[in-house]
């Protein structure tokens, strides 16, 4: 792969939040946290939270219930502690989801909200053994849950996955639309990387699969990561070029595929023929980067 510049659009890869040591972390550290009248909580209900004005409202710790889930979210850049407190209760109407509030959250929140998610999702999915089917508790300040019965400790997991935009050699970009999708809707190829596959190997094989297009590894440019909590993966996203200017959907997850140069994309965004892919997505920062300027909100999703 030759080094490309990395994208720097990516909004949920960004941080203001520092996360502990879990190995030199101690019980004693996370009760000093929880007892901590600096320390925030943020209350995320069935993946939703308050935040008016696109601002998170955080709680203190003597406000929140004790028998939620609590994680911890690590400090920002002055020492302030942070903690995610998990509720299954159903969110009131005005709460929000990431979906809703990704564009529009400072990087200190989007980290907190992107984590909180994330966590969040692992927990309510792990509520018994995988190796033995018993209930299991949580530990580790939120980020492990262990087996009494059989004693097997297990942590969140992210699956890894590629999306890639396809380039030809006219420097025209090929954009899908899935079978479940509205028909304004196009975006980049994407798929999970299977056991046994290198995150380029699975580039490949999706994009032979879905569209038809064969990519040589050495026209693949790796472009930046971000998380991708619904539920729990990680987008490695690549440009892949092509030596081809003919492709195939496979009818079974892509229902069409087009070609577009800079001036086709843009007229058909521009009558509303088609939608691209939502601010918070690292489809549209990979079909912003090829395009070469920032794409006009009215472009995109909500």
């Amino acid at each position: 792969m030759k080094p490309d510049p990395l994208l720097t659009s990516l909004i949920l890869s960004r941080s203001q939040i520092r996360r502990r040591n879990r190995e030199i972390w101690t019980d004693l550290d996370w009760s000093a946290v929880k007892s901590n009248s600096a320390t925030k909580v943020i209350l995320i209900k069935s993946g939703k939270v308050f935040a008016p004005n696109n601002e998170l409202q955080f709680q203190k710790v003597s406000e929140v219930d004790p028998a939620l889930i609590w994680v911890d979210l690590g400090i920002d850049d002055f020492s302030t502690p942070y903690i995610a407190a998990i509720d299954e209760s159903a969110a009131p109407a005005q709460w929000q989801d990431l979906r809703e509030l990704g564009s529009n959250l400072s990087d200190i929140d989007i980290a907190l909200l992107v984590t909180s998610v994330a966590v969040s999702n692992w927990h309510l999915k792990n509520k018994f053994c995988s190796n033995c089917g018993d209930v299991t508790i949580v530990e580790t300040a939120g980020w492990t849950r262990k087996c009494n019965t059989c004693g097997v400790s297990h942590h969140p997991r992210t699956d890894p996955a590629i999306i890639s935009l396809v380039v030809d050699q006219q420097d025209r970009a090929l954009l899908g639309r899935r079978v479940d999708w509205s028909e304004d809707f196009y975006s980049t190829f994407a798929g999970f990387v299977e056991a046994g596959e290198s995150a380029e190997m699975a580039l490949i094989r999706e994009l032979r699969e879905e569209a038809g297009v064969i990519v040589n590894y050495e026209d693949i440019n790796y472009k930046g990561s971000q998380v991708w909590p619904f539920p729990a993966s990680l987008m490695l996203g690549y440009i892949a070029k092509v030596n081809q200017s003919n492709a195939v959907a496979d009818g079974y997850e892509i229902a069409e595929v087009r070609w577009f140069t800079r001036a086709q994309l843009q007229a058909a965004c521009t009558s509303g023929e088609i939608k691209l892919p939502s601010k918070i997505s690292i489809a549209r920062a990979l079909i912003e980067d090829w395009y070469g300027e920032e794409l006009p909100t009215s472009w995109l999703r909500p």
